[in-house]
């Protein structure tokens, strides 16, 4: 056991002066009206060191059990095990040091160039950002100025582990919509979103995830925003989109297969080569991406006793 240092009073330590005690004591609180779920996530992260010295990087993570958390549908005691669910399969799958890395800031996972010889790059992060949406987010990347974001966090069950994914977000503003189709066009008709979508599910794939489960827009964190008009990004439409199915609890499911080699026939023979130079685009970003990240026994997990703390 590692020696405890985390208490939610630390999740105030980004703020400094009045700041961090108008911080430190909304944290008590929530700490006091939620006990059992407190006591649980503290205790989990004083387990071991690799999870205090996130908790001690990005103060934020203490808080995420009381606020929102990628679909909000979730109680306090239900974030809870899902964040303790997710960090036990980081571990298992020997991903620690890399999420400690990407928690300190974006590490590279893949490099590609477009056809105007443009850079793309994709940055794995950690905790921040997207923190209310996921725990892990892809970073797309055109000659260093952000082009597209997603959020995505590890579910295991008894049964199997799914894969959460929170946010789907392209830069905001006029520019950012340029930003958006010059990468579409760069990358030879393959939108920035169905990119990251493809390379989740390959990465799933990989790891043994069954599922992703797509958030919905009635259960998207930012859904007030949504109604007042700052977020315009239709999700269920895009999911539809790829295939994706509508669960019970109002958000989709997408099974992972991992990447597929597109049937040309259905194609017009016109358009077949741009089809398969957007096939081989994701194959070398995917390739990229599988060859930077630790190949640990993902199957192991089921093995781990996370439910010791929930």
């Amino acid at each position: 056991m590692y020696a405890p240092t985390i208490s939610p009073s630390c999740g105030a330590n980004d703020f400094r002066g009045l700041k961090w005690l108008r911080e430190s004591v909304k944290l008590n609180l929530r700490a006091f009206l939620h006990p059992y779920a407190t006591d649980k996530w503290l205790v989990f992260l004083n387990s071991d060191a690799l999870f205090a010295d996130l908790a001690t990087i990005r103060p934020r993570l203490i808080c995420k059990i009381y606020r929102p958390y990628q679909s909000n549908t979730m109680s306090c005691s239900q974030r809870v095990r899902v964040l303790i669910g997710h960090y036990t399969f980081i571990q298992a799958i020997g991903w620690g040091a890399l999420t400690l890395k990407a928690a300190r800031g974006p590490v590279l996972l893949a490099s590609v160039e477009g056809k105007s010889g443009a850079v793309y790059q994709l940055q794995l992060c950690a905790v921040e950002p997207l923190e209310r949406e996921g725990e892990l987010a892809l970073r797309l990347l055109r000659n260093n100025e952000l082009a597209y974001s997603c959020a995505f966090t590890f579910l295991p069950t008894d049964a199997a582990v799914q894969m959460g994914v929170g946010c789907m977000q392209g830069p905001k503003g006029e520019h950012g919509l340029a930003l958006v189709r010059t990468a579409t066009s760069e990358l030879h008709g393959l939108r920035p979103k169905n990119l990251m979508v493809k390379l989740l599910n390959v990465l799933g794939h990989d790891l043994g995830c069954q599922h992703m489960q797509l958030v919905s827009n009635r259960n998207r964190v930012l859904l007030r925003a949504q109604r007042q008009g700052k977020v315009h990004a239709d999700y269920d439409d895009f999911w539809r989109s790829c295939g994706a199915l509508p669960r019970p609890d109002g958000n989709f499911e997408l099974p992972c297969l991992g990447l597929k080699e597109p049937c040309l026939l259905t194609v017009p023979s016109r358009k077949r080569a741009a089809a398969r130079r957007r096939h081989d685009t994701v194959c070398q970003f995917a390739a990229g991406v599988l060859a930077a990240l630790p190949r640990g026994s993902a199957r192991q997990v089921c093995s781990v006793r996370y439910e010791d703390f929930c």
